[in-house]
């Protein structure tokens, strides 16, 4: 394929006076657009979706397939701030949106993989009206025949106003590339890099790869001097998990941010923003950012952790922030922002996933509204120290014998939160058989326990089906259950004193 133009350097809306006669039409609110074919029913892989990225002079136009309400698949080098241009992970260099199912929203962020053109593009909000693609698992095969889509220029449009598709038939492939052939003078165009190769099965259609290379035959503005209609595209098929991974590397939290009496659910994206998704009782509502900066707090492994939970007694959660120096402040919440903190202890370097010393928790273990910090160490001994307003305290021994509940990766994990409503917060033991276990708070100790539920060995640590969260959704004053699988969904299960309900889901992410 030698002499192909790269879709990084040809695939763009160029600046002067083309893109002066473009403006217009970049400006308003497309619909989806593709491939020097025939325009796509009204419709019809509503799924694909138009990009604008860039201003005045570094403006050009990408495609992108839906394949998550809230992600797009698409090619990585539609982000190069030049042709050419290494693209990191996190918020694009340049000021990206997308349209698609009657809304443009902005591109927050993007994860590029490092041995294909591909990334994963976030959008600032889901889009609920348009049914995502599935990703094919198969690979293509050297004959079949794809259907290409995407938003760029046709044979005589420079910026259609509708999607395009044709038929590509498949040459080659290899690990990472299928070789295609557009037929009947179909070609993938300036405009098109990052949209869908569809493959058509009973059920419709599913995403085999993302148009990233072509000659450009026949598109406007090469139709004199080029006639190749072949491309290169980067195949998706058997991406499926790491599509799945990039969704589920934000970190989901229970914590009761507005002092209603219900635990909102707060996430902490991987692109650092923490985003709160107000409880309204039988739904978590749309988030909104009340806080930047966080993407190296994600991990757990480069600068630090994050808790919420209500440090001040205010009954509204506030920010801890653990460092990896060992500092920990509390960032206090002011109702649409945290404050920039104050300093509270140190020497906690040892301290962030339990994989060194031991690890932390954050719940009020006392009664008085104030979130009390919980030391469990390697040698499986638990301490509280009290909130002393400004501090906590040096501890009382509370409980031992769990060192195998650190990892998570041994006998399960812990959490806390008031089970039973008297305003202190019992230990929740999840075994990784799957049981979990209330252990009540008596003042000075945790007893001995009783079995709430089971089946939740596949919960223990996200890397199976998915979480557990623990915090009082309905306002009673009880701790019930947050159930966030890996497929975006959070559903909460009511506490009924001795067990928590079947559920219901409250909000996709």
């Amino acid at each position: 394929m030698r002499g192909i133009r790269t879709r990084r350097a040809r695939g763009a809306l160029t600046a002067g006076v083309a893109l002066a006669a473009a403006a217009g039409l970049l400006t308003a609110a497309p619909a989806a657009q593709a491939v020097s074919g025939e325009p796509a029913a009204t419709g019809d892989h509503a799924f694909t979706a138009r990009l604008v990225i860039g201003e005045g002079d570094t403006m050009r136009g990408c495609s992108a397939a839906l394949v998550h309400q809230q992600w797009l698949l698409t090619a990585t080098s539609c982000f190069a701030s030049t042709p050419g241009a290494a693209v990191k992970p996190g918020k694009p260099a340049l000021k990206s949106t997308a349209t698609l199912g009657g809304k443009t929203l902005e591109i927050v962020e993007v994860v590029p993989r490092d041995d294909r053109d591909v990334a994963m593009a976030r959008l600032a909000e889901p889009v609920t009206t348009v049914q995502p693609v599935k990703l094919a698992a198969d690979a293509p095969v050297a004959g079949e025949t794809l259907l290409g889509a995407g938003f760029g220029r046709t044979r005589t449009e420079w910026v259609p106003n509708q999607p395009h598709t044709g038929e590509f038939r498949v040459d080659s492939a290899t690990a990472t590339t299928v070789a295609l052939t557009g037929q009947d003078g179909v070609s993938v165009c300036k405009g098109d890099t990052g949209g869908p190769a569809l493959r058509g099965t009973d059920s419709g259609f599913e995403l085999t790869a993302v148009h990233s290379r072509s000659w450009q035959g026949g598109c406007f503005g090469q139709a004199e001097t080029e006639t190749r209609t072949g491309a290169v595209d980067a195949r998706v098929d058997g991406l499926a998990g790491w599509v799945t991974d990039v969704r589920n590397r934000d970190r989901s939290y229970s914590a009761d941010i507005d002092g209603d009496g219900k635990n909102d659910l707060v996430v902490l994206r991987s692109d650092g923003y923490v985003v709160v998704h107000r409880n309204q009782g039988d739904s978590f509502a749309p988030g909104r950012v009340m806080s930047g900066g966080w993407d190296l707090f994600v991990t757990w492994k480069d600068l630090g952790r994050l808790y919420f939970a209500d440090v001040n007694g205010d009954r509204r959660a506030d920010m801890i922030v653990h460092t990896n120096d060992g500092n920990i402040e509390v960032r206090t919440n002011h109702g649409t922002y945290f404050d920039h903190g104050t300093h509270w202890s140190g020497g906690w370097d040892l301290f962030l996933d339990g994989s060194e010393l031991g690890r932390l928790y954050f719940a009020d273990v006392n009664g008085d509204r104030k979130a009390d910090m919980i030391v469990h160490t390697k040698d499986g001994n638990i301490e509280v120290r009290t909130n002393r307003g400004t501090y906590w305290d040096q501890g009382t021994h509370w409980s031992g014998g769990w060192d195998l509940f650190l990892t998570w990766k041994d006998l399960g994990r812990l959490y806390f939160a008031d089970v039973n409503g008297d305003r202190k917060a019992d230990m929740i033991v999840h075994t990784n058989d799957g049981n979990i276990a209330v252990r009540t708070n008596r003042g000075t100790y945790w007893d001995q326990g009783t079995h709430w539920s089971g089946g939740w060995d596949l919960f223990i640590d996200g890397s199976k089906l998915g979480t557990l969260k623990f915090g009082d959704a309905s306002g009673d004053g009880k701790a019930d259950m947050f159930v966030h699988t890996k497929d975006g969904r959070v559903a909460v299960r009511t506490n009924h004193g001795t067990y928590w309900d079947s559920g219901k889901v409250m909000i996709r992410l």
